[in-house]
């Protein structure tokens, strides 16, 4: 039975989650907020997360031959996605498509940092999860949005089942076009990035159907009525160059195991 989400169930449910995962290993440090305070708002910091036993971290090895990808056009993953001096991963943002995990995950705790890289105009990009069914530009999946100004919406492809209670911030459109197919979104609560050139960390907790969003150490968005299915995660090629680092996995187990 569907039932609707207050914000003190949604903060029980993140806490819960993440002692769940830092009971398997956490996947990020807990750090303090503003003024010495630590809470549910405050899991990852500035200085991103780091890796701990049973984490994965994503980007360790800086070798693109560990990631699938599709992109349009035609075009190879090392035309597009690369490792800088610095061990950040580069994205051009064109053509259009992703660069995803060969394995497939249901159950997860991801936290990971993304900024627009300093004198280039912000755009778009987002965090794919739970990729499913044919490759293609813009696949079966759940998106965390980083379109700027917009991280922290929620939006599914291709007819991905999800469900906002909030009438005024859910979007259905169907049948949809070409490239989103039947698509469904849940706009984000707060605004909670930072200024174009600086650092922001997404914390995404993602277990059987319900999906909480965390930016900067905000609560921005939620769900408990995502499809549950396994799938791959990706960062995705969408309209312009953005940095990641500190991409760190803890799979999580099922709660009904």
């Amino acid at each position: 039975m569907k039932r609707t989400l207050t914000l003190m169930a949604v903060c029980t449910i993140f806490c819960s989650l993440t002692l769940v995962s830092l009971a398997q290993g956490p996947g990020g440090n807990r750090q303090r907020g503003q003024g010495g305070q630590s809470g549910p708002g405050n899991f990852a910091g500035q200085q991103g997360p780091v890796k701990a036993e049973g984490a994965i971290d994503l980007l360790s090895s800086k070798n693109l031959d560990d990631w699938d990808f599709f992109l349009n056009d035609g075009a190879k993953k090392e035309d597009i996605w690369s490792f800088t001096e610095e061990g950040t991963l580069y994205c051009k943002g064109v053509p259009m498509g992703y660069l995803c995990t060969k394995k497939d995950y249901r159950d997860f705790k991801l936290t990971l940092q993304w900024r627009w890289p300093e004198g280039v105009e912000p755009t778009n990009s987002g965090i794919l999860m739970r990729i499913n069914g044919q490759p293609k530009a813009l696949p079966r999946c759940v998106e965390a949005q980083l379109a700027f100004g917009n991280a922290g919406d929620i939006w599914t492809f291709h007819n991905m089942e999800l469900e906002g209670h909030d009438k005024a911030r859910f979007t259905h459109n169907k049948p949809g076009g070409n490239l989103t197919g039947e698509a469904r979104g849940i706009k984000k609560l707060v605004n909670a990035e930072r200024q174009a050139g600086r650092w922001n960390t997404y914390e995404i907790l993602c277990q059987d159907e319900t999906l909480v969003i965390s930016v900067n150490g905000t609560i921005v968005n939620w769900t408990k009525d995502l499809e549950d299915i396994a799938g791959k995660i990706g960062f995705q090629s969408e309209g312009g160059p953005i940095e990641f680092r500190n991409a760190v996995l803890t799979p999580l187990n099922r709660t009904d195991d």
